[in-house]
């Protein structure tokens, strides 16, 4: 008799058990799902920086490929994407070149500029600034 009554006390406890480890096990999942669902994003806005990035440097590049640019620091670059813009080159300093004489007719400067281009991404909202600095050697003048 006493062993009826007491498999009837524990019959309700497995019943119990279960509900307790599948309220654990999908606690483990959702917890799962919102890791995964935040990796996703950390690694989408990687990309969208690296994208940015690679944009910024390919105008920088289409910059440094001319001297016409740093000649007239205000001329615009042509044909730029939407959301790419492309700052007037700044010359932060010039010095004179190394190796030539005071006395010779023409003096090179070497000037130290600064190119600024900001690419702001309409589909995600990121915005990169990708500054470059630059040394030419040029004729005196430019750098005012």
């Amino acid at each position: 008799m006493t062993r009826t009554r007491a498999a009837r006390h524990e019959r309700g406890m497995t019943l119990l058990i279960v509900l307790i480890m599948l309220v654990v096990l999908t606690l483990f999942g959702i917890t799962a799902i919102n890791l995964s669902t935040s990796n996703l994003q950390v690694v989408g806005n990687m990309q969208a920086r690296k994208t940015n990035e690679a944009s910024a440097n390919r105008w920088i590049e289409t910059v440094l490929g001319s001297v016409n640019y740093f000649s007239n620091p205000a001329l615009a670059v042509p044909s730029l994407p939407t959301g790419v813009t492309v700052d007037n080159r700044t010359c932060l300093f010039a010095a004179p070149a190394a190796g030539y004489s005071a006395v010779q007719p023409i003096v090179p400067e070497d000037t130290h500029w600064e190119v600024r281009v900001t690419v702001a991404d309409s589909v995600t909202g990121a915005r990169t600034v990708v500054t470059q600095g630059v040394k030419i050697r040029m004729l005196s003048g430019y750098c005012v």
